[in-house]
């Protein structure tokens, strides 16, 4: 049997070519892009990635359509993540330990061959080079082809559906979002796009302003699936919304761990000339018995932001997060906590973040930006300066920075080297 994504792009060819049979509205666009970032380290560090996004949409009036994003990236120079840290800084020292079942493992397998070959046994450098080398052949971007979005839209009187792979973005956290369980967020770059999902979802209207969501992500069976419930509606000119998830995938199936359960609630609205927004995610609990895991009760992600335009067209805009999980002091960081990192439930070390910063428009063309992201249990803070300049409609230039204050051992960012980067960005 055919996966879904291949069932998906075969169904959206066959409807693309019914569609222009009977003269679709056909919209083609996408974007160019390239980013150079060096990292001010001792060993300087350049990395280049170029990436380009072809979008095609076929709408055919109140029937349905058609929707396929084609992302290809490609990492002219590749960066290794764990390169823009100092060695000595707790990240480093905390993956080291994640890392070291890994090569104890490794070390007894090369003992064992040493014993029965000779051979050189497995010395601290070749472990340290195993450690280095490790993130080249899972973190860091590859040449790749993703089909980012294959979705088929179809409208009904009583709902519509959209099935096969599409955005879901749920919550209204700006740099955190504890609901949208859909995504990884990453509070140093909350403008990045949201990737796809493999999912069925239906939207039922319920009045001009209510509505009801549901979503289906199959797996490999039913109880390897994922599904949720959102229903949205808007009272006193406030959006709020209500889910409720049963998270599950390949992931979590191969490292033994159970379905999670999320309940969540966010609104979002307006206080005066003051934007407000709030959501908060319950989530079940970690489970003991699995390596490196000890949280074993339900806990609360949750954020609340505001911002607001002054008349001389300076934006303002301020969002602290709450994350039950994360350690009150530096000192308690430990390698459960990236694990969590890594994994996408959380989204730092510490319990709790404030993000804050302001942007202004300079000219019609010229826009400046200042944002803090500060972690206040070490009392470190990721400065993120940029300025963007656009050339055209189509063109545009961004300089920016990610400088790390804090103490350079303890914190979880005063231990990141100084970077900036150059983004060019091409739209068609």
């Amino acid at each position: 049997m055919k996966s879904l994504p291949s069932v998906i792009v075969w169904i959206g060819a066959l409807t693309v070519f019914t569609l222009a049979g009977n003269r679709g509205k056909l919209q083609f666009g996408g974007y160019l892009e390239n980013r150079t970032s060096i990292s001010i380290a001792p060993d300087e560090i350049v990395s280049d990635i170029a990436q380009a996004r072809l979008e095609g949409t076929w709408n055919y009036g109140k029937i349905g359509g058609v929707e396929t994003h084609v992302l290809l990236t490609a990492p002219l120079q590749p960066l290794d993540p764990f390169e823009t840290m100092r060695k000595s800084s707790i990240t480093s020292i905390l993956l080291q330990e994640l890392l070291s079942p890994f090569i104890e493992t490794l070390g007894e397998f090369q003992s064992s061959a040493d014993t029965a070959n000779h051979s050189i046994p497995l010395s601290q450098k070749n472990i340290d080079r195993f450690v280095k080398y490790l993130p080249y052949s899972t973190f860091y971007p590859s040449d790749k082809v993703i089909l980012d979005r294959a979705l088929i839209k179809a409208y009904f009187r009583h709902f519509d559906l959209f099935i096969g792979r599409q955005m879901i973005a749920w919550g209204t956290g700006y740099a955190f979002n504890p609901t949208d369980v859909w995504n990884s967020k990453n509070p140093l770059d909350p403008d990045a796009p949201k990737t796809g999902v493999n999912a069925l979802r239906m939207e039922i209207p319920m009045g001009d302003l209510s509505r009801i969501s549901l979503v289906v992500s199959p797996g490999r069976d039913l109880k390897n699936s994922s599904g949720g419930i959102r229903y949205k509606t808007n009272i006193a000119r406030f959006d709020l919304s209500l889910s409720g998830i049963r998270l599950m995938n390949a992931d979590r199936k191969l490292l033994g761990l159970p379905p999670r359960i999320i309940i969540g609630a966010d609104l979002a609205g307006q206080i005066g000339d003051a934007g407000v927004w709030a959501e908060a995610a319950l989530k079940n609990p970690h489970y003991n018995g699995i390596k490196y895991t000890n949280f074993d009760s339900c806990y609360l992600q949750a954020d609340v932001g505001l911002d607001y335009t002054f008349t001389n067209g300076v934006y303002v805009m301020a969002e602290y997060c709450y994350n039950q999980p994360g350690q009150k002091k530096s000192s308690d960081y430990n390698a459960a906590d990236l694990l969590y990192i890594f994994a996408g439930e959380m989204s730092g070390f510490a319990r709790h973040y404030l993000f804050a910063g302001m942007r202004y428009e300079v000219t019609s063309r010229l826009s400046c930006s200042v944002f803090t992201l500060g972690n206040m249990a070490d009392q470190s803070v990721m400065l993120l300066p940029a300025a963007q300049y656009r050339l055209s409609d189509d063109i545009c230039f961004e300089l920016g920075a990610q400088i790390g204050i804090g103490h350079r051992k303890k914190s979880e960012y005063g231990g990141v080297y100084p970077n900036c980067f150059l983004k060019v960005s091409g739209y068609f």
